[in-house]
C-alpha cells in the first residue's frame, strides 16, 4: 500500500495548503460593518433612586438610570445641581447607570435640584429631548412651585431665572449667575419646577451661553413682559412666553474699499435699511480737492453704501470718505466718521450678474403687484451700459419693462407682465457703448432661465377685538411657506384687524401691543432694564384662499393677556 501512499500524500498536502490560504484569505477581507439605521432616538430617564421628591435626603447616593449607554463626558457637563454646594458632588457614570454623590455638608431644610441639562447625550451622540428636575428636601417639604412657558428664536435656547430680594438692585443682574437655569425643548417648551415661593425674573438667552453672563453684542436674547413675576407658594405659573432676538449693534463706521477709478463702498456695523436721505459724503484726494460722490444702498449688503465719482478724470493713490449727518428712523445717530481707502492701480474686474445665479421661478398675478425679475451687478452700470432680449418658449421674442433701482440693480419684467405656465429666457449684453468704455462682462451674454408658475390667489382675513389695553394693538400675519413673507396689520377705529389682498397659503398670527408705538414687536432691553411688550402667538393654523374674506371668532385681548 506504499503506492497508495505515496501518490495521496502529496495531494492531501496541498489540498490542506489551499484550505490554509483560503482561509487566511477569508479573515484578510475587509467587510463593510453591519448596522441598521443611525440611532436618533433621544435617551429618556428610566428612574430614579431614591426617587425625585424624596424628603429628609440624608446625602445618600442617588443612582440613575437611563434607556441607552450614555456618553460619559456629556454627563459631567450637562449635570447641574441648585442651589450651589460647597464641596464637590461626585458623578460617575457606568453604561445606563450614573450616580451623584454629595458631600456631607448639605444645609438644614433645603431642597436640591439636579437638572438633567439637553447636554446630556447617549454614546451616539443624541441628546435629551428635554431637560429635567429632580428634587430632593433634607426637610419636611418640598416646593412645588413652577414657571413654564415657550421660547421662540433661532437655535437651541435656554432660560435663566433669578429669585429677587430687592428689585431696586437689578442694574447688572444679568451680568450674575442665575439661580435656576434650564434648556429649551426642540419644540421651544421649558419647565422650572421646585420653586419656593417669591418673586423671579425671567431670560431667555443662546444655549451656548447657559449659565453665563449675558453679553447683549453676541447673544439673542428676550424678556417676558411683566418685568418681576410673583409666584405663590405651590403655584404654577404658565405660559410665560419669550421671543428672542439679537440686539442692533451701535452704529459705526467699520471700514471702506476702493474698486478701479471711479466707485467704492463705505460697510457700516449694522443694516442702514431706514436711513434717511440727508446725509452728505465727501471724499478727499492726496492733493487736497474735494468731491461730493453719487451714493446709494448696496443691493448686496443692507450695510454697505456704494460711492461713485462723478468725474471720471485719474485720482490719487488714496481717498479719505468723511459721512455726516447719520440718522437711521430718527433714532440711530452718527455725527460723523471717516476712512481712509487705497484706490487700486489697475481696475481689471469684469461686470457679472450676482443675482440671480440659478433659474428662476415666478409667480405671476393677475390683479396685484407685478412681480418683478430682480437683476443685482457686481459693480456700477450706467443705464445705457447693457441690452437686454426677453423670449418666452425660447423663440417668441417679448417687450420688456425695464426700471432702473440704482446703477447696481435693475427690475424686468414683459410690458403685459409675465404669462402663467410658460418658461422665458432674458439675454444680457455689454452696449457698444459700455464695450468703449472697457466695461466688460464675465461671461459675452449672460443668460437667465425663468418659469412661471400659475397667477398668484388673494383673498382678506378680519378678526373682531374685544377689549382694551393701555397701548395699541398690533398682529403680524406669517407664511407658513415663506417665512420671510410677514403682513401686519393694527386694530383700527372699527376694532377689527385687517388683512386685505394676502396671498393664498397657510399662516400664523401673533398678536402684540405696541408699548412704544414703533409699529414693531420689542423684545425687551437689557440695559436699561426694560420688560418686552406682549404677545399672543394663536395656536391654530390659519388658510388664507383666493377669492375668500374670512372672519374669525372675536378675541378678547383681556383674556389673552
Amino acid at each position: 500500500m506504499s503506492w497508495v501512499r505515496n501518490l495521496l500524500y502529496p495531494f492531501l498536502g496541498r489540498l490542506v495548503s489551499i484550505i490554509v490560504l483560503f482561509f487566511i484569505g477569508s479573515c484578510a477581507v475587509i467587510k463593510p460593518p453591519s448596522g441598521g439605521p443611525k440611532d436618533t432616538t433621544p435617551p429618556f430617564l428610566v428612574y430614579a433612586e431614591p426617587p425625585s421628591g424624596t424628603l429628609q435626603y440624608k446625602g445618600v447616593q442617588i443612582r440613575l438610570e437611563f434607556s441607552e449607554y450614555m456618553d460619559e463626558s456629556s454627563i459631567k457637563k450637562g449635570i447641574r445641581v441648585f442651589p450651589n454646594v460647597e464641596g464637590e458632588i461626585s458623578i460617575n457614570t457606568h453604561g445606563t447607570n450614573l450616580t451623584v454623590d454629595f458631600p456631607d455638608n448639605l444645609e438644614e431644610d433645603q431642597t436640591y435640584v439636579i437638572n438633567l441639562s439637553r447636554n446630556i447625550k447617549d454614546e451616539h451622540g443624541v441628546e435629551m429631548a428635554e431637560a429635567i428636575f429632580l428634587a430632593y428636601s433634607t426637610g419636611d417639604k418640598i416646593d412645588n412651585g413652577s414657571i413654564s412657558g415657550v421660547v421662540w428664536g433661532d437655535g437651541p435656547m435656554s432660560v435663566h431665572l433669578w429669585r429677587i430680594i430687592q428689585q431696586d438692585s437689578l442694574e447688572n443682574i444679568f451680568q450674575t449667575m442665575p439661580n435656576y437655569f434650564t434648556d429649551v425643548s426642540n419644540k421651544g417648551g421649558y419647565n422650572f419646577q421646585f420653586l419656593s415661593a417669591g418673586n423671579y425674573l425671567l431670560l431667555a438667552l443662546d444655549r451656548s451661553a447657559a449659565g453665563l453672563a449675558l453679553d447683549t453684542r453676541r447673544m439673542k436674547y428676550g424678556l417676558f413682559w411683566q418685568k418681576i413675576i410673583a409666584l405663590d407658594q405651590d403655584q404654577s405659573i404658565t405660559d410665560v412666553n419669550v421671543i428672542t432676538k439679537k440686539e442692533q449693534p451701535q452704529l459705526r463706521l467699520q471700514r471702506g474699499e476702493w474698486n478701479g477709478n471711479n466707485w467704492g463702498r463705505i460697510i457700516f456695523s449694522r443694516s442702514l435699511n431706514y436711513l434717511n436721505d440727508n446725509y452728505s459724503v465727501i471724499l478727499t484726494y492726496d492733493d487736497g480737492t474735494i468731491e461730493s460722490p453719487v451714493s446709494f444702498h448696496d443691493p448686496e449688503d443692507p450695510n454697505a453704501l456704494i460711492l461713485i465719482r462723478s468725474d471720471k478724470s485719474p485720482i490719487s493713490n488714496k481717498i479719505r470718505i468723511k459721512i455726516e449727518n447719520i440718522f437711521i428712523d430718527n433714532d440711530v445717530f452718527l455725527d460723523s466718521a471717516s476712512v481712509s481707502v487705497v484706490v487700486p492701480q489697475d481696475d481689471e474686474n469684469y461686470i457679472d450678474l450676482t443675482e440671480p445665479k440659478k433659474a428662476v421661478t415666478i409667480t405671476p398675478t393677475a390683479h396685484k403687484d407685478t412681480v418683478y425679475l430682480e437683476l443685482k451687478f457686481s459693480e456700477p452700470i450706467p443705464h445705457w451700459g447693457l441690452e437686454y432680449e426677453l423670449y418666452k418658449s425660447d423663440t417668441i421674442s417679448v417687450n420688456e419693462k425695464i426700471v432702473y433701482i440704482n446703477p447696481m440693480w435693475v427690475n424686468i419684467l414683459p410690458h403685459n407682465n409675465w404669462e402663467p405656465r410658460i418658461n422665458y429666457t432674458l439675454n444680457i449684453f455689454a452696449s457698444d457703448s459700455l464695450k468703449n468704455m472697457g466695461g466688460t462682462l464675465l461671461d459675452s451674454v449672460i443668460t437667465v432661465n425663468i418659469k412661471t408658475t400659475d397667477y398668484q390667489g388673494y383673498g382678506g382675513l378680519y378678526i373682531p377685538i374685544k377689549g382694551k389695553l393701555d397701548s395699541g394693538i398690533g398682529a403680524v400675519l406669517y407664511s407658513i411657506e415663506n417665512p420671510e413673507q410677514k403682513n401686519i396689520s393694527f386694530v383700527n377705529s372699527q376694532a377689527r384687524l385687517e388683512f386685505n389682498q394676502i396671498r393664498e397659503g397657510k399662516y400664523t398670527l401673533t398678536l402684540f401691543s405696541d408699548r412704544n408705538n414703533d409699529k414693531t414687536y420689542t423684545t425687551g432691553t437689557a440695559k436699561p432694564l426694560t420688560p418686552a411688550e406682549w404677545f399672543y402667538v394663536m395656536p391654530d393654523t390659519i388658510e388664507v384662499r383666493t377669492n375668500w374674506d374670512i372672519e374669525l371668532p372675536s378675541l378678547n385681548i383681556q383674556e389673552l393677556y
